[in-house]
Parts: C-alpha cells; structure tokens; sequence
C-alpha cells in the first residue's frame, strides 16, 4: 500500500524514536518539522534541495536517525514530484466529525469550538471564511481545572482546513 502523501496536518503530527547513544537533536529536527509544515500549508514548501541538505546536530538520547533520514528523503520525493495532497476536509460535517484530543493546558474549547462551528458554515457556502483568516487565528489558553484542546492537533486541524480553502480559492 502506498504511503499518504505528507500534509501540513501530518508533518505536525509527526514523531520519532529516540536513541541511547547519540541521535539527532529533538529541537532541531522538531524546528524544522515545524518549518516545513508551515511552508506546506502556504503551498509553498520548501525547496528539496533544502530538504536534502538539511543538517542536525547529534546529542545524547536524540531522534534515531534512520526514521529522521527516511521521512525527510520521502518529503523530498514528494516536493520534487510537485504533488499538493488533496484534503480530507471536503464539508462542514467531516470538520465536525473530527475529535480534539483534550489536555490539562491547552486551547480554550469554547473559542476552538465557535471557531471551528463558523468555519464548517464556511465549507458548506454559508458564511465567508479566508485561508489567511484561518492562519492568523489565536485561541485562548487554559491550565489548571479547565481542560482544554491540545495545542498541537488544533493546530494540525487548521493547517488542514487552511489547505482546504486555499484549494477552494478561498
């Protein structure tokens, strides 16, 4: 079975093993990670050639190496192929669909939740939502007894739903 195209949502989503001995530097590779999913929800990526010689340093108890190496020359093929993967977001209803993971300190779920019940309207025709509006939207924290979304599948969820509506034109 072929490997899913790598999104915005998925780079994010993206983790490593570590190593006993040396390995690559958690901060490093997770920056660029980070760099990359960015560049790729913009539908500007970065360059393969910049992919290829891309260079981390090595540190007691960092990433494996060889699973770093495989998904970066896999990100390479892919920038090189000029494939922009399609969105699973296609209605207001697989938007909905989705479930947020909770954490102790994470997104507001009520502004995560208006949010995103204006932006299925959107996906549906019934309301005006931008790709740039999605970018540059800022959620509430929380900490403590309120419980909120986990940071980083919200924000996976929007790269998604901004790659949405940039196809769209939007």
């Amino acid at each position: 079975m072929p490997l899913p195209h790598l999104t915005p949502a998925l780079v994010r989503r993206t983790t490593f093993p570590r190593k006993r001995g040396r390995g690559y530097d958690p901060a490093q590779v997770d920056a660029f990670l980070r760099h990359v999913a960015n560049a790729l929800a913009q539908h500007a990526g970065p360059h393969p050639d910049q992919v290829r010689s891309v260079v981390f340093h090595e540190v007691p108890g960092g990433y494996d190496q060889q699973p770093v190496d495989e998904f970066l020359a896999r990100l390479e093929w892919q920038l090189r192929s000029g494939h922009v993967p399609p969105t699973a977001l296609r209605s207001g209803a697989d938007l909905l669909a989705v479930k947020l993971p909770r954490a102790s300190s994470g997104y507001d779920r009520t502004e995560v939740d208006a949010f995103l019940t204006r932006a299925a309207a959107a996906l549906e025709g019934q309301g005006r939502m931008s790709a740039n509006e999605v970018r540059h939207t800022r959620f509430s924290t929380t900490s403590g007894l309120r419980r909120g979304y986990q940071v980083r599948a919200v924000d996976a969820l929007l790269d998604e739903l901004e790659q949405e509506l940039r196809s769209r034109g939007r």
